[in-house]
């Protein structure tokens, strides 16, 4: 039995949206260590940037060719961590601490 497109896509995105649901209940009701937490969101992160890259990097390349991608890919992570690297010497080392303000005050001393 062959069910209708506009079923199967319903079924899929409702499906596919119910991990936003069931993580706001688990967040609301269950208290989770910080360790979870960053872990989730790092992977959560990596493939969202992931997807994103796969698909801009396919249509760069079919535009520009390998090389102009691979200079553009390499020079843009090599700008993201200097930059990084230039905060972090410059004193923001603690920005993305999740930690309670009296954590973070206390490990600046």
């Amino acid at each position: 039995m062959s069910f209708p497109l506009w079923l199967q896509a319903g079924f899929w995105g409702g499906l596919s949206g119910s991990a936003l649901i069931i993580g706001a209940v688990v967040g609301y009701y269950f208290k989770l260590p910080q360790r979870a937490i960053a872990t989730v969101m790092a992977f959560g992160g990596g493939v969202l940037i992931s997807a994103l890259s796969l698909e801009l990097m396919e249509a760069a390349y079919h535009r520009g060719g390998i090389i102009a991608i691979s200079i553009g890919f390499v020079g843009g992570a090599a700008t993201y961590t200097l930059a990084n690297l230039l905060l972090s010497h410059k004193g923001a080392k603690h920005r993305k601490r999740s930690a309670s303000s009296e954590l973070q005050e206390s490990q600046k001393n």
